[in-house]
């Protein structure tokens, strides 16, 4: 077992066994519902990569726990001829992700740009939840959240929390509206097959979303349990809870999710990293995974 001070120095990369401690640590229930936004490279260095974290998330879930993931495909949807093919299409959101949508019990939506995978007992529930759209209130990412299921976010910050377009969505924000995409994906059998997916892009003019302000407000009240697990910073919040704050700053500012003046909230706890591939939550910087 790699012992704390082993892993604070780095000399030992983390194992199965301590991610499930660090995750029990910070609330993961067992039996619970949760949708994890994700970093590896924030971790550190994992024996066994991004299959260690999920198979790790299972295990602190156990049996009766039901994990999400994102997997869209948003960067590449757009793209003449594509198609989306939702056993073989990657998730553009990350190895972690990518991780549990190749496992062998891992279900996923049919949506075009914003799919989910899930595994466990409530995956065949939340994946085929609702119909064309990623965020009314039949969707797979409505469900979670209704259902008060918990967010994880593991080294990343809450502008990767998803779940605040859905309250974007119920709220009626004047800055969205639905989108009709008409498209094909591949079935099971390699047959095309046309796909209708809805989504709420932002109009022009839009200046883009703080969702950190939000986060923020949450921690102040106390409403999300912050820990480290390996060198990622840890985030963990209840939907009820998302709901309620979002409320709430909307109607006090109907331009709370939104940038002001172009500069995005900066969280008080840990270090918000920006790389080429993303914004990362640390702990200690010098500790984030590099590839040799």
């Amino acid at each position: 077992m790699t012992t704390q001070s082993e892993r604070l120095h780095g000399s030992k990369p983390l194992d199965r066994a301590s991610l499930v401690s660090d995750f029990s640590r910070l609330g993961v229930r067992r039996g619970g519902l949760l949708m994890v936004h994700s970093s590896l490279r924030s971790l550190g260095h994992v024996a066994g990569g991004a299959r260690t974290v999920v198979d790790a998330l299972l295990d602190a879930l156990g049996p009766e726990g039901t994990l999400v993931v994102p997997t869209f495909t948003y960067p590449i949807a757009r793209e003449p001829g594509f198609v989306f093919d939702p056993l073989r299409t990657p998730s553009l959101m990350g190895a972690i992700s990518d991780a549990a949508r190749r496992h062998p019990q891992a279900q996923r939506s049919i949506h075009l740009q914003h799919s989910v995978a899930a595994i466990g007992p409530l995956a065949e529930t939340i994946v085929t939840a609702g119909g064309e759209s990623s965020w009314d209130i039949d969707s797979p990412m409505r469900q979670i959240r209704d259902r008060n299921g918990r967010y994880l976010l593991l080294g990343v910050p809450y502008q990767n929390l998803t779940a605040v377009h859905v309250c974007e969505v119920e709220l009626q924000v004047p800055y969205r509206k639905p989108v009709r995409i008409e498209t094909r994906m591949r079935c099971a059998d390699g047959s095309l097959a046309p796909l209708v997916s809805v989504g709420c892009p932002p109009l022009p003019g839009h200046p883009g979303s703080d969702f950190n302000r939000l986060g923020q407000r949450m921690e102040d009240a106390g409403l999300v349990r912050i820990g480290e697990v390996g060198n990622a910073i840890a985030r963990l919040l209840g939907g009820h809870d998302l709901t309620r704050m979002a409320r709430e700053l909307f109607e006090e500012d109907v331009n709370g999710f939104l940038r002001q003046e172009g500069a995005v909230t900066r969280l008080t706890y840990g270090h918000t990293i920006e790389t080429h591939r993303g914004e990362h939550c640390v702990a200690d910087p010098s500790r984030m995974y590099r590839a040799s």
